[in-house]
């Protein structure tokens, strides 16, 4: 059941039955609000990971996760989060 899954931390949320799909909505637009950088990345990391040996993940996502790292976006995020005001995401 969908509650001893929550329990068991695999479940993020739980809703009311019929609810689902306005939560899975409501979900994916606080996730397309995030940096576009960081979401191609994590899209990627999720796609090419499948087959990586456990021992290997964290350091074969490097390639993927550097580059967020690293830009713009990635400045804008802290300048935004030190002044408390929503990011300007540019997507470089």
């Amino acid at each position: 059941p969908a509650t001893e899954a929550a329990a068991a931390g695999l479940v993020g949320r739980l809703v009311e039955p019929g609810e689902a799909l306005d939560a899975a909505l409501e979900l994916a637009a606080e996730i397309g609000a995030n940096a576009p950088l960081a979401l191609a990345a994590s899209k990627r990391v999720i796609v090419d990971s499948a087959d990586w040996p456990l021992e290997e993940a964290f350091a074969r996502q490097e390639e993927h996760v550097d580059p967020v790292r690293k830009s713009a976006d990635a400045q804008e995020g802290a300048r935004a989060f030190a002044e408390k005001r929503s990011p300007v995401w540019t997507g470089r």
